[in-house]
Protein backbone atom coordinates (compact mmCIF):
# COMPACT_ATOMS: atom_id res chain seq x y z
CA UNK A 1 0.00 0.00 0.00
CA UNK A 2 1.05 3.63 -1.02
CA UNK A 3 -1.07 4.93 1.33
CA UNK A 4 -2.26 3.88 4.73
CA UNK A 5 -3.30 5.08 7.83
CA UNK A 6 -2.51 2.94 11.22
CA UNK A 7 -4.95 2.33 13.79
CA UNK A 8 -4.27 1.21 17.85
CA UNK A 9 -7.40 1.00 19.78
CA UNK A 10 -6.74 0.66 23.40
CA UNK A 11 -8.41 0.48 26.74
CA UNK A 12 -7.66 4.70 26.80
CA UNK A 13 -7.44 5.84 23.62
CA UNK A 14 -6.93 5.34 19.86
CA UNK A 15 -3.69 6.01 18.47
CA UNK A 16 -3.14 6.85 14.89
CA UNK A 17 -1.01 7.07 12.17
CA UNK A 18 -0.93 8.54 8.76
CA UNK A 19 1.97 6.71 6.43
CA UNK A 20 2.36 8.24 2.51
CA UNK A 21 4.76 6.60 0.63
CA UNK A 22 7.74 5.83 2.93
CA UNK A 23 6.74 7.47 5.56
CA UNK A 24 4.90 8.81 8.45
CA UNK A 25 3.22 12.05 8.30
CA UNK A 26 0.90 12.22 10.99
CA UNK A 27 0.59 10.81 13.66
CA UNK A 28 -2.49 11.75 16.51
CA UNK A 29 -4.47 10.39 19.68
CA UNK A 30 -7.81 10.78 20.54
CA UNK A 31 -9.04 9.43 24.20
CA UNK A 32 -11.93 7.05 24.12
CA UNK A 33 -15.34 7.57 25.38
CA UNK A 34 -15.95 5.51 28.86
CA UNK A 35 -15.77 1.89 28.69
CA UNK A 36 -15.73 2.00 25.10
CA UNK A 37 -13.33 -0.78 25.69
CA UNK A 38 -12.48 -3.03 28.12
CA UNK A 39 -9.37 -5.01 28.65
CA UNK A 40 -8.70 -5.14 24.67
CA UNK A 41 -12.24 -5.67 23.54
CA UNK A 42 -14.88 -3.29 21.98
CA UNK A 43 -17.90 -2.96 24.09
CA UNK A 44 -20.35 -1.54 21.32
CA UNK A 45 -19.31 -2.00 17.95
CA UNK A 46 -22.13 0.73 16.72
CA UNK A 47 -20.77 2.89 18.97
CA UNK A 48 -16.45 2.58 17.78
CA UNK A 49 -18.18 2.79 14.04
CA UNK A 50 -19.68 6.39 14.65
CA UNK A 51 -16.60 7.22 17.29
CA UNK A 52 -14.13 6.30 14.22
CA UNK A 53 -16.48 7.74 11.77
CA UNK A 54 -16.33 11.06 13.85
CA UNK A 55 -12.87 10.98 14.32
CA UNK A 56 -12.19 10.51 10.25
CA UNK A 57 -14.32 13.87 9.29
CA UNK A 58 -13.20 15.76 12.58
CA UNK A 59 -9.41 15.17 11.57
CA UNK A 60 -9.66 15.04 7.89
CA UNK A 61 -8.44 11.51 7.59
CA UNK A 62 -8.49 11.23 3.37
CA UNK A 63 -6.21 8.28 3.15
CA UNK A 64 -8.70 4.97 3.10
CA UNK A 65 -6.30 2.17 3.55
CA UNK A 66 -6.25 1.19 6.91
CA UNK A 67 -3.81 -1.06 9.22
CA UNK A 68 -5.37 -1.93 12.92
CA UNK A 69 -2.80 -3.57 16.04
CA UNK A 70 -5.03 -6.56 17.16
CA UNK A 71 -5.60 -6.69 20.64
CA UNK A 72 -3.14 -9.11 22.17
CA UNK A 73 -6.83 -9.89 24.11
CA UNK A 74 -7.85 -11.33 20.77
CA UNK A 75 -4.74 -12.83 19.08
CA UNK A 76 -2.11 -15.72 20.11
CA UNK A 77 1.14 -14.62 19.74
CA UNK A 78 4.02 -17.14 19.42
CA UNK A 79 7.58 -17.72 18.18
CA UNK A 80 8.54 -21.84 17.38
CA UNK A 81 10.01 -23.99 15.03
CA UNK A 82 8.50 -25.74 11.71
CA UNK A 83 9.93 -27.72 9.42
CA UNK A 84 11.07 -26.24 6.58
CA UNK A 85 8.28 -26.70 3.61
CA UNK A 86 6.72 -24.59 0.94
CA UNK A 87 4.11 -21.87 1.80
CA UNK A 88 1.32 -24.15 1.88
CA UNK A 89 3.08 -26.95 3.60
CA UNK A 90 4.01 -23.89 6.22
CA UNK A 91 0.42 -22.89 6.65
CA UNK A 92 -0.98 -26.51 6.87
CA UNK A 93 1.86 -26.78 10.10
CA UNK A 94 0.62 -23.84 11.29
CA UNK A 95 -2.44 -24.73 13.57
CA UNK A 96 0.07 -27.25 15.34
CA UNK A 97 1.93 -24.71 17.20
CA UNK A 98 -0.69 -23.20 19.35
CA UNK A 99 -1.92 -26.90 20.21
CA UNK A 100 -1.27 -25.87 23.71
CA UNK A 101 -3.68 -22.28 23.54
CA UNK A 102 -6.55 -22.78 21.21
CA UNK A 103 -8.62 -26.07 22.05
CA UNK A 104 -11.72 -25.39 19.98
CA UNK A 105 -11.79 -25.98 16.39
CA UNK A 106 -9.08 -24.66 14.75
CA UNK A 107 -11.19 -24.14 11.75
CA UNK A 108 -12.56 -21.05 13.12
CA UNK A 109 -9.05 -19.08 13.44
CA UNK A 110 -7.00 -17.38 10.75
CA UNK A 111 -3.26 -18.14 11.24
CA UNK A 112 -0.14 -16.04 9.62
CA UNK A 113 3.18 -15.92 10.52
CA UNK A 114 6.92 -14.38 9.58
CA UNK A 115 9.88 -16.83 8.92
CA UNK A 116 12.84 -14.97 10.96
CA UNK A 117 15.27 -17.55 9.83
CA UNK A 118 15.88 -20.94 7.89
CA UNK A 119 17.51 -23.18 10.82
CA UNK A 120 20.19 -25.69 8.57
CA UNK A 121 21.21 -27.86 11.23
CA UNK A 122 24.38 -29.85 9.47
CA UNK A 123 23.47 -33.06 11.43
CA UNK A 124 21.36 -35.04 9.20
CA UNK A 125 17.92 -33.41 10.74
CA UNK A 126 16.01 -31.69 8.31
CA UNK A 127 16.09 -27.47 8.41
CA UNK A 128 13.24 -25.81 10.51
CA UNK A 129 11.91 -22.01 9.83
CA UNK A 130 12.67 -19.97 12.84
CA UNK A 131 8.67 -18.13 12.29
CA UNK A 132 7.01 -15.70 14.54
CA UNK A 133 3.23 -16.79 14.25
CA UNK A 134 -0.42 -15.16 15.20
CA UNK A 135 -3.56 -16.52 15.42
CA UNK A 136 -7.23 -14.93 15.51
CA UNK A 137 -10.41 -16.14 15.17
CA UNK A 138 -12.10 -15.21 12.39
CA UNK A 139 -15.32 -13.54 13.92
CA UNK A 140 -12.76 -11.33 15.66
CA UNK A 141 -11.44 -10.11 12.25
CA UNK A 142 -14.75 -9.89 10.28
CA UNK A 143 -16.20 -7.93 13.45
CA UNK A 144 -13.29 -5.13 12.81
CA UNK A 145 -13.41 -5.27 8.96
CA UNK A 146 -16.99 -4.48 9.15
CA UNK A 147 -16.92 -1.28 11.82
CA UNK A 148 -13.91 0.30 9.64
CA UNK A 149 -15.85 -0.28 6.72
CA UNK A 150 -19.25 1.39 8.23
CA UNK A 151 -16.33 4.53 9.20
CA UNK A 152 -14.98 4.90 6.08
CA UNK A 153 -12.01 2.88 5.93
CA UNK A 154 -10.90 -0.18 4.26
CA UNK A 155 -9.39 -2.36 6.56
CA UNK A 156 -6.58 -3.80 4.58
CA UNK A 157 -4.17 -5.47 7.29
CA UNK A 158 -4.29 -6.73 11.33
CA UNK A 159 -0.97 -7.33 12.69
CA UNK A 160 -0.44 -8.07 16.70
CA UNK A 161 1.41 -6.08 18.43
CA UNK A 162 4.61 -8.22 17.78
CA UNK A 163 4.46 -7.78 14.26
CA UNK A 164 4.10 -3.91 14.53
CA UNK A 165 7.13 -3.05 16.46
CA UNK A 166 8.98 -5.94 14.68
CA UNK A 167 8.24 -3.27 11.35
CA UNK A 168 9.65 -0.39 12.98
CA UNK A 169 12.78 -1.65 13.60
CA UNK A 170 13.69 -2.99 10.62
CA UNK A 171 12.27 0.25 9.14
CA UNK A 172 15.24 2.63 11.23
CA UNK A 173 17.78 -0.42 11.30
CA UNK A 174 17.78 -2.63 14.08
CA UNK A 175 21.18 -3.09 15.24
CA UNK A 176 22.28 -6.42 16.22
CA UNK A 177 22.19 -6.17 19.90
CA UNK A 178 19.78 -7.17 22.66
CA UNK A 179 17.24 -4.41 23.58
CA UNK A 180 13.94 -4.02 24.40
CA UNK A 181 10.51 -1.65 23.91
CA UNK A 182 8.66 -0.80 27.00
CA UNK A 183 4.97 -0.08 26.34
CA UNK A 184 3.45 1.82 29.34
CA UNK A 185 -0.20 1.54 28.72
CA UNK A 186 -3.45 1.85 30.25
CA UNK A 187 -3.86 -1.93 31.61
CA UNK A 188 -0.60 -3.09 31.55
CA UNK A 189 2.91 -2.62 31.20
CA UNK A 190 4.64 -4.51 28.29
CA UNK A 191 8.74 -5.05 27.69
CA UNK A 192 9.28 -6.55 23.99
CA UNK A 193 12.52 -8.48 23.90
CA UNK A 194 14.55 -8.55 20.87
CA UNK A 195 17.83 -9.29 19.47
CA UNK A 196 18.23 -6.70 16.46
CA UNK A 197 14.90 -6.78 14.49
CA UNK A 198 14.27 -9.90 15.72
CA UNK A 199 11.55 -10.57 17.95
CA UNK A 200 12.18 -12.63 21.30
CA UNK A 201 9.79 -12.85 23.25
CA UNK A 202 7.45 -10.50 25.65
CA UNK A 203 6.88 -9.77 29.05
CA UNK A 204 3.81 -8.42 30.39
CA UNK A 205 3.00 -6.27 34.20
CA UNK A 206 -1.02 -6.62 34.66
CA UNK A 207 -1.56 -3.14 34.95
CA UNK A 208 -0.71 -0.07 34.20
CA UNK A 209 -1.74 4.00 34.07
CA UNK A 210 -4.74 2.53 35.39
CA UNK A 211 -3.49 1.55 38.84
CA UNK A 212 -3.10 5.18 38.76
CA UNK A 213 -6.11 6.49 38.14
CA UNK A 214 -7.54 4.69 40.88
CA UNK A 215 -4.76 6.74 43.44
CA UNK A 216 -5.78 9.92 42.08
CA UNK A 217 -9.47 9.27 41.80
CA UNK A 218 -9.48 8.49 45.60
CA UNK A 219 -7.28 11.35 46.92
CA UNK A 220 -8.85 13.56 44.69
CA UNK A 221 -12.71 12.50 44.87
CA UNK A 222 -13.77 12.09 41.24
CA UNK A 223 -14.48 9.28 38.87
CA UNK A 224 -11.29 7.19 37.30
CA UNK A 225 -12.25 8.57 33.83
CA UNK A 226 -11.70 12.04 34.76
CA UNK A 227 -8.55 10.74 37.28
CA UNK A 228 -6.95 9.83 34.24
CA UNK A 229 -7.50 13.46 32.73
CA UNK A 230 -5.46 14.57 35.98
CA UNK A 231 -2.82 12.38 35.46
CA UNK A 232 -2.06 13.39 32.20
CA UNK A 233 -1.98 16.31 32.92
CA UNK A 234 -0.78 16.49 36.34
CA UNK A 235 -2.94 18.18 37.65
CA UNK A 236 -2.28 19.67 41.27
CA UNK A 237 0.29 17.46 41.50
CA UNK A 238 -1.48 14.25 40.75
CA UNK A 239 1.76 12.38 39.57
CA UNK A 240 3.11 12.86 43.02
CA UNK A 241 1.14 11.30 45.18
CA UNK A 242 2.25 8.92 48.07
CA UNK A 243 0.32 6.08 46.27
CA UNK A 244 1.37 6.69 43.01
CA UNK A 245 4.97 6.38 43.41
CA UNK A 246 4.53 3.46 45.47
CA UNK A 247 2.83 2.11 42.31
CA UNK A 248 6.72 3.72 40.00
CA UNK A 249 8.46 1.91 42.32
CA UNK A 250 6.40 -1.55 42.38
CA UNK A 251 6.61 -0.73 38.09
CA UNK A 252 10.58 -0.56 38.10
CA UNK A 253 10.84 -3.42 40.30
CA UNK A 254 8.46 -5.59 37.94
CA UNK A 255 10.99 -4.75 34.72
CA UNK A 256 13.85 -5.27 36.74
CA UNK A 257 12.63 -8.87 37.22
CA UNK A 258 11.93 -9.42 33.73
CA UNK A 259 15.12 -7.89 32.57
CA UNK A 260 17.25 -10.14 35.24
CA UNK A 261 14.86 -13.61 34.16
CA UNK A 262 15.66 -12.83 30.06
CA UNK A 263 19.18 -12.18 30.80
CA UNK A 264 19.55 -15.49 33.48
CA UNK A 265 17.68 -17.90 31.27
CA UNK A 266 20.30 -17.12 27.50
CA UNK A 267 18.55 -14.23 26.30
CA UNK A 268 20.89 -11.56 26.48
CA UNK A 269 21.95 -8.73 27.87
CA UNK A 270 19.81 -5.52 27.02
CA UNK A 271 21.90 -2.81 26.15
CA UNK A 272 18.96 -0.51 26.45
CA UNK A 273 15.06 0.60 26.30
CA UNK A 274 12.88 2.09 23.97
CA UNK A 275 9.49 3.83 25.65
CA UNK A 276 6.39 4.04 24.44
CA UNK A 277 2.85 4.31 25.27
CA UNK A 278 0.72 7.67 27.76
CA UNK A 279 3.26 6.65 30.77
CA UNK A 280 6.07 7.09 29.31
CA UNK A 281 5.08 10.63 29.38
CA UNK A 282 4.93 10.77 33.35
CA UNK A 283 7.98 11.89 34.42
CA UNK A 284 8.00 10.88 37.78
CA UNK A 285 7.61 7.49 36.61
CA UNK A 286 10.18 7.48 33.95
CA UNK A 287 12.25 9.57 37.01
CA UNK A 288 11.72 5.96 39.10
CA UNK A 289 12.73 3.50 36.07
CA UNK A 290 15.94 5.42 35.17
CA UNK A 291 16.97 5.38 38.56
CA UNK A 292 16.00 1.65 39.40
CA UNK A 293 17.22 -0.10 35.99
CA UNK A 294 20.38 -0.91 35.00
CA UNK A 295 20.13 0.11 31.21
CA UNK A 296 19.03 3.45 29.37
CA UNK A 297 16.25 4.11 28.65
CA UNK A 298 15.59 6.40 25.58
CA UNK A 299 11.82 7.22 23.89
CA UNK A 300 10.10 6.31 20.56
CA UNK A 301 10.87 9.85 19.27
CA UNK A 302 14.85 9.38 19.68
CA UNK A 303 14.58 5.78 17.80
CA UNK A 304 12.73 7.27 14.87
CA UNK A 305 15.48 10.39 14.72
CA UNK A 306 12.42 13.01 15.89
CA UNK A 307 12.82 15.31 18.20
CA UNK A 308 9.70 16.38 20.12
CA UNK A 309 10.29 19.69 20.35
CA UNK A 310 10.61 20.23 16.71
CA UNK A 311 8.37 17.30 15.40
CA UNK A 312 4.45 17.36 15.77
CA UNK A 313 4.56 14.13 15.84
CA UNK A 314 5.33 11.95 18.97
CA UNK A 315 6.48 8.75 18.44
CA UNK A 316 6.06 7.30 22.06
CA UNK A 317 2.51 7.42 21.46
CA UNK A 318 1.73 6.11 18.11
CA UNK A 319 4.71 3.38 17.99
CA UNK A 320 2.28 0.37 17.60
CA UNK A 321 -0.07 2.64 15.10
CA UNK A 322 3.36 3.02 13.07
CA UNK A 323 4.34 -0.38 12.93
CA UNK A 324 1.02 -1.26 11.61
CA UNK A 325 1.39 1.57 8.46
CA UNK A 326 4.21 0.15 7.77
CA UNK A 327 3.43 -3.47 7.09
Amino acid sequence: MKHCIGFDIGNHAVHVAVRKGDSIVRGLTARLTQDLVKNGAITSYEVMTDYLKDLRRKENLSVRNAALVLPSAHCYCRRFFVAANTRDQLMFNLPYGFKDFITDDKSHYFFDCAVLNAVHYGDGRPPEFDVLAAAVRKEVVEDYIAVFRKAGFKLKTIIPEEFAYVNLLRRVGGDAHHHGILDIGHNAVKLFLFNGDLFDSVRVIDYGCNALDEVISENFGVDTFMAGTYRENDFNGANSLEGCRAIYGSMALEVLKAINFYRFNGGGTLQHLHCCGGGSHNSALMQTLRSTLPIPLSDMNELFGANKSKSAIDFQLIASAAGAALQ
